[in-house]
């Protein structure tokens, strides 16, 4: 257990929350050290294109990853793409829309 986060405070306009201290706690990167992709805008298309249409309808994020994996997969310039996702929790990030007032 070295590596859990702990909790610290923070203090906002007088009211205190409380956050982790570890900002990499989801970390998605999309190849591996020593390797260069052909397209440079191929992850942040296919992370646009997936979570715009997945997003309404309550699609986990780590779904949503799959899904672009795929994507990248199924392109001529992938091949050198290893979109990896990697959780220090486990829990699933649903996106909801906001509701409007």
């Amino acid at each position: 257990g070295e590596s859990i986060p702990t909790a610290h405070q923070i203090t906002t306009r007088g009211t205190s929350l409380y956050g982790h201290s570890d900002d990499g706690f989801l970390t998605i990167w999309s190849t591996t050290q020593g390797h260069q992709v052909a397209d440079f805008s191929l992850l942040s298309n296919c992370m646009t294109r997936v979570i715009k249409s997945k997003c309404k309808s309550g699609y986990p994020l780590k779904n949503m990853l799959d899904n672009i994996r795929q994507d990248i997969r199924e392109n001529k310039n992938g091949e050198w793409y290893c979109v990896e996702s990697q959780d220090t929790t486990d829990y699933d990030i649903i996106f909801q829309q906001r509701k409007s007032s």
